[in-house]
This record gives C-alpha cells, structure tokens and sequence, in this order.
C-alpha cells in the first residue's frame, strides 16, 4: 500500500458516527477498517455534520450536546487535521464551473488533491464526475474500495 493510500479523508459520512450518529449501513459496515489508516478532517465535514445534527438534535437533552461535543473533541484529538489551501479553492471552483454544484464535495476532494490524500465518501455522484471529466481518480475512493 502506497503511502497517499493509507492517508484518508473522511468525507463527513464517516464523521457522523463519531458524533454519535448511525448514518448507512455503507458507512457503518467501514468504520471497523479505518483502523488501518491515517485519518485526516476538515472544519468543512464538522460544520456539514453539525448542520445535520442540529436538525435531529431540536428539544433533546443536554447529554445528546455534550455526545456531539465529545465527538468532535475526539475527531480533533486522533485525527489529523487537513487545511483548506489557495490552490484547493481553485480546483474547487473549477469544479464547480465544470458542473458539480456541491461545493463541499469539490471543497474536500480539492483538498485531499492539495495534501497529497485520498478522500473516502459513499459519494457516487462525485466519483462519477471525477471519472468523467478525468480528474485524478488516485485521489479518491469508496468504502467497497478499501
């Protein structure tokens, strides 16, 4: 295994069940893997998943919070973090003029470009239109891929 390949960026799919959430059995089914891997995140997948959270978490205890607070300390605490670099909004950008409208998803393969990581998401829009428009396919993977 190549060392790009055993650096991962996880997609915030993968980020949820640290904070506590059961997201598809896809994901799940990965978790116990990762294990193998260095894991790098992005402030973009925290603030993706708290969006999500939030809608779930209205009028629950404050214990559900604190789960969430815990979750992103440890994300913080084991994992790498990967910033986001001038030349990762570029290619962004560019993606996006190229027709992928999910700026997230072009924000998070930029950046895993720009640090020289693979990104894994169950995305398969976003793979399918890496394939198609022959962006660097080395720099991003699914969890039947591992």
């Amino acid at each position: 295994m190549s060392r790009r390949n055993s650096r991962l960026l996880l997609d915030t799919s993968f980020l949820l069940p640290v904070l506590g959430f059961e997201t598809s059995q896809r994901v799940m089914k990965t978790l116990p893997s990762l294990a193998r891997y260095e894991l790098y995140y992005n402030e973009i997948s925290l603030l993706e998943a708290l969006w999500k959270i939030v809608k779930i978490l209205r009028d629950k205890s404050p214990s559900d919070i604190e789960r969430v607070v815990e979750g992103v300390q440890a994300i913080i605490d084991t994992m790498t973090h990967a910033s986001l670099t001038s030349d990762a909004v570029r290619q962004a950008i560019l993606m996006y003029i190229m027709g992928h409208r999910d700026m997230i998803d072009n924000i998070l393969y930029s950046i895993a470009l720009a640090h020289d990581l693979v990104l894994l998401t169950v995305d398969n829009n976003l793979v399918r239109f890496i394939h198609e428009h022959n962006l660097s396919k080395e720099h991003i993977i699914t969890p039947e891929e591992l």
